[in-house]
């Protein structure tokens, strides 16, 4: 079922380090991981935009370019709060191929009365899946401005829905989700895995 008055925002603009190149368009399985997270987010958004450093010709979905000097997803984050049109984003990385439709509107069920949804898994907030609302802006702004760029930090002052493990494991119960591919390594291991 589509998720009202929400546009997708999948996070592309970050630096891989660690990855050593390009993360949106490292292959997995001989297609691009941002094309993998795209699949499943489409369907269910009836937009869905790209955060970008830069516009990048590779890429047919609308893009917000943030070309902030500052670093970091919050920053991202905001750009794209201050371009939708809807009250809502749901925010994914684009290194993350193996997420569950079932989870995402899961969470989308307990946005009444909250700014933030995020899941609360491995011991901490996993921020970077997850919704927000327009109202987090004037705080974003806020912090931005004084250089605290935590996003979990950010979680603690904003009116924040957690999903435990246990309401995670309900509709994802291999936490796929939140498994995100930072490095080369964290590919090949997958893609043997799924020979």
């Amino acid at each position: 079922m589509p998720v009202s008055d929400c546009t997708a925002v999948i996070l592309a603009g970050g630096e891989s380090r660690r990855m050593g190149k390009d993360k949106a368009s490292t292959l997995l399985h001989g297609k691009p991981l941002l094309q993998h997270v795209l699949v499943q987010v489409e369907p269910l958004f009836s937009d869905v935009l790209i955060s970008v450093r830069e516009l990048r010709a590779d890429i047919v979905n609308q893009q917000i370019v943030d070309d902030s000097t500052d670093r970091g997803p919050m920053v991202g984050i905001k750009a794209a709060l201050e371009q939708v049109q809807t009250p809502w984003i749901f925010v994914i990385g684009c290194d993350m191929p193996f997420v569950s439709t079932e989870l995402i509107q899961q969470l989308a069920l307990h946005r009444d009365g909250h700014q933030a949804v995020v899941t609360h898994v491995f011991d901490r907030p996993q921020p970077l899946f997850g919704f927000y609302s327009k109202s987090c802006l004037p705080l974003m702004a806020e912090r931005i401005e004084q250089g605290e760029r935590s996003m979990i930090r950010l979680l603690d002052v904003l009116h924040t829905c957690m999903l435990s493990e246990l309401q995670v494991k309900t509709v994802d119960p291999q936490f796929s989700s939140l498994m995100s591919l930072d490095t080369i390594e964290d590919v090949s291991r997958v893609e043997s895995m799924h020979e």
